[in-house]
């Protein structure tokens, strides 16, 4: 089963491709433990998919995106697109949209 869960700052506003279908694109920051050498939270940003998003969804994401504290289910997309045999690895969460949730407004 491939099925992941998240929660993180969305870095930016959501950029919308396509009409048919139409997709919001955007990048989360998440946390993933802390560096106790350098006395900082270790960060990893996961670029996102949303196929077919609602207008209210689009128009949040689009607008005021930036600095949105969200969760989110989605799936692990992962591709090799090095056609020159290299090892070249791009990997994204295609999120469920009934499951992304606002969990506070940006300061």
């Amino acid at each position: 089963m491939n099925v992941c869960i998240l929660s993180g700052k969305v870095i930016k506003n959501a950029t919308v491709r396509g009409t048919e279908p139409k997709t919001l694109t955007f990048t989360l920051e998440t946390k993933y433990g802390y560096n106790e050498n350098e006395k900082k939270d270790r960060l990893a940003w996961v670029p996102c998919v949303l196929f077919n998003p609602d207008s209210e969804m689009e128009a949040l994401l689009t607008t005021r995106g930036q600095g949105l504290n969200i969760e989110l289910e989605g799936r692990l997309s992962g591709s090799n697109p090095d056609a020159n045999g290299g090892r070249k690895f791009n990997t994204e969460v295609i999120v469920k949209s009934k499951t992304l949730t606002v969990l506070q407004p940006a300061k």
